[in-house]
């Protein structure tokens, strides 16, 4: 089943002392059963099905990307082919920029405590809007229940010595005062950072092509966004020569230009359509 996935690869020359290894995987949508799920788990996978087996074929064609018959499998089958394609790749750690679940429930969470318990290297868990919804669709704050699968899902980070890589949660767009101080923290260190978010940041060229070719419905900082959000992009944008990249999801297309400078930003297609992305940082 390899050759359902569809990679891209990433290398960023930043002059390090050695090379470092990431794998991306970003709206995987899983909306996973097992024997002690409830109804309410069961009729949510039931409305995954009604509504993304149109939505990825949608998103797919508009970006030139592959969806047929082959991709009709359970989310889960693809997350776990792209979770092994990582180790094969040679990561050193897992990427997830949002998304990993359509909703917050139960059988879920279980899922994510089984796959974090047994996978061999580290996880980096960014959440994204699908993460803030309960079962009716409705965005909450579900941190109470996620602290399980992430510890620090607000705000984190993973020290590589070089360098460090920073996730923030904007997802649904409620950027917290919070949120701007700890990222603010980390750009006064030495260290330059890889940054980790959902919503892909509307900044430069990138946010001009996609507000052209996609919508800018996806993008953080756009009218109707509260000021933390466009707080959050001046920060990167003031910063742009202390960071090495920004990572997102939320679009379901690879797409990538630069947001200031040499500063890219990367996003990485649906793991409904068994899409991820190779980084290299050297």
């Amino acid at each position: 089943m390899d050759n359902l996935l569809q990679i891209k690869r990433t290398e960023l020359n930043i002059g390090l002392k050695r090379e470092y290894k990431f794998f991306q995987i970003s709206d995987a949508h899983m909306a996973c059963l097992d024997k002690n799920s409830s109804l309410i788990d069961k009729n949510d996978n039931k409305r995954f099905h009604l509504q993304w087996d149109t939505l990825k074929a949608e998103f797919a064609k508009e970006a030139g990307e592959i969806c047929d018959e082959r991709y009709d499998v359970e989310p889960n089958v693809l997350f776990e082919l792209l979770a092994k394609h990582a180790l094969s790749f040679g990561a050193d750690a897992l990427i997830l920029s949002g998304d990993v679940f359509d909703r917050v429930s139960e059988s879920n969470i279980r899922y994510m405590k089984s796959f974090l318990s047994t996978y061999p290297i580290p996880v980096i868990y960014c959440l994204g809007n699908h993460e803030s919804m309960n079962e009716a669709g409705e965005h909450i704050n579900q941190y109470n229940r996620l602290t399980e699968i992430c510890k620090k899902p607000d705000a984190d980070s993973m020290d590589f010595g070089e360098f460090e890589i920073v996730t923030i949660d904007n997802g649904a767009k409620n950027i917290s005062d919070s949120q701007i101080s700890y990222l603010e923290s980390k750009l006064k260190a030495d260290k330059r950072i890889l940054l980790v978010v959902h919503a892909p940041l509307n900044l430069g060229e990138f946010g001009n092509r996609m507000t052209k070719e996609k919508s800018p419905y996806f993008l953080l900082g756009v009218k109707g966004d509260s000021e933390n959000c466009f707080k959050l992009n001046q920060l990167v944008a003031d910063n742009s020569d202390k960071l090495i990249a920004v990572l997102a999801g939320h679009v379901h297309c690879f797409f990538e230009d630069s947001i200031k400078g040499f500063l890219n930003q990367y996003t990485t297609s649906s793991a409904l359509i068994g899409a991820g992305r190779e980084i290299v940082i050297k």
